[in-house]
């Protein structure tokens, strides 16, 4: 019965299919037929589509998959893990918990979707795969509480050194590290921001999306911020200084460039059941 089930298991060709597909070609087929049509956001699907490209760079991308076992992906989860030397020679960093998680999340999705409904391989090598991340060190022997003070990432005086930069170049990038300074907000969230969303009276603004570069696609898009929720934000009196001049100042460009003046529009673009929001920056006309 066994030797039965077994030739009728290899008539019906259930893994034959995969004789020629590579890891790197399930891929693609997983991102064209389940990712993009499915609910994830529009953030999500790029960060995977982004490492989607980085797992095809390396040799495993390559590899065919009815050969590809549980060690080799072992392996590969332990080089991202740990570092090492890449194919080309260059030694390759160990990955943050953050991106472990996005190259797990590709290969099991794209597995199991090789197992079902694709049906190329019999099992999923991927559930046998666990992570080996470096442990935490610890000072058993410091004197000092736990608590550590943080340093900021960027320094007063850094800041200012940078403002006095781009003011001298009159460079655009001026007012938005400006209002990301003073307010806190992710560069995205900052350069989606209209002015519509900003009270000058009670010195708020209201955080509604954020702006991103696709680059799987080309294109710059609106999407939905980080947590997907709309929040607001005080801000202090030398923004709202530096906004209102900031105001003042495109309103005198507007008049003064008249039809020339850019104004930014978007545009919707539905693929695969998915909606994207692509900004384009024309004349008025």
């Amino acid at each position: 019965m066994l030797r039965k089930a077994m030739e009728d298991y290899e008539e019906k060709k259930f893994v034959a299919k995969s004789e020629n597909a590579t890891v790197g070609m399930l891929l693609d087929m997983w991102v064209e037929e389940e990712l993009k049509p499915g609910n994830l956001s529009n953030g999500t699907v790029m960060a995977y589509q982004g490492t989607v490209n980085r797992i095809k760079q390396h040799p495993i991308g390559n590899r065919k998959l009815k050969t590809v076992t549980a060690d080799h992906l072992q392996a590969y989860m332990d080089f991202l893990s740990f570092g090492g030397t890449n194919p080309d020679g260059t030694t390759a960093k160990a990955l943050s918990k953050g991106y472990l998680r996005l190259f797990s999340a590709v290969l099991q999705g794209a597995f199991r979707f090789a197992v079902f409904p694709k049906r190329l391989i019999s099992f999923n090598p991927m559930q046998y795969v666990v992570w080996r991340g470096k442990k935490e060190d610890y000072d058993l022997f410091s004197d000092e509480d736990g608590e550590t003070t943080s340093t900021p990432t960027f320094s007063h005086e850094q800041y200012l050194k940078l403002e006095k930069f781009l003011k001298k170049k009159d460079n655009p990038a001026l007012l938005p590290i400006q209002i990301a300074y003073y307010t806190g907000l992710r560069i995205g969230d900052v350069c989606g921001l209209t002015w519509q969303d900003i009270n000058l009276d009670k010195q708020y603004l209201t955080v509604r999306r954020s702006i991103r570069y696709n680059g799987a696609r080309h294109k710059t898009e609106i999407g939905a911020t980080k947590r997907k929720k709309v929040r607001t934000v005080d801000f202090c009196d030398t923004l709202a200084a530096i906004l209102r001049a900031a105001k003042t100042e495109q309103h005198k460009n507007r008049f003064q460039y008249g039809e020339l003046y850019n104004l930014n529009y978007y545009v919707e673009v539905k693929e695969k059941d998915r909606t994207y929001y692509e900004v384009y920056s024309l004349p008025r006309t």
